[in-house]
C-alpha cells in the first residue's frame, strides 16, 4: 500500500514539475491524474510480479486443498464430540 501512495505522489510531482512550463495552474491541475496514473502503473506491476518465494501456483491450490481437508477433519472432531455426551460432574448431580 506504501508503494501505491508514494508511486502516486512521485507520479504527481513529476507531472508538475513536466507541466511547470506551461503554467502553474495547469500543472496544479494535472497533478492529481499523472499521479493516479503512476499508482495504476505501479499496481499492475506488483499484481503481475512473481510471489517472492517462488512457489507456483499449482503448489499452492494443493496447500490450500490440504488446509481445507485439516479444518473439515477438525470441525468433524469437534462434531462428533458434541454429539457424544460428556460425564457428569458431581457438581450437575448435587444440583
Amino acid at each position: 500500500m506504501f508503494a501505491l501512495m508514494f508511486a502516486a505522489i512521485g507520479g504527481g510531482i513529476a507531472t508538475v514539475s513536466v507541466m511547470a512550463p506551461t503554467g502553474l495552474i495547469p500543472a496544479f491541475l494535472s497533478a492529481p491524474i499523472g499521479g493516479s496514473l503512476c499508482a495504476l502503473l505501479a499496481a499492475i506491476h506488483i499484481s503481475r510480479r512473481p510471489s517472492e518465494d517462488g512457489i507456483s501456483q499449482d503448489e499452492l491450490d494443493a496447500q490450500t486443498d490440504e488446509m481445507v481437508a485439516a479444518l473439515r477433519s477438525m470441525a468433524a472432531q469437534g462434531k462428533d464430540a458434541a454429539i457424544r455426551p460428556e460425564r457428569e460432574s458431581a457438581a450437575s448431580k448435587a444440583a
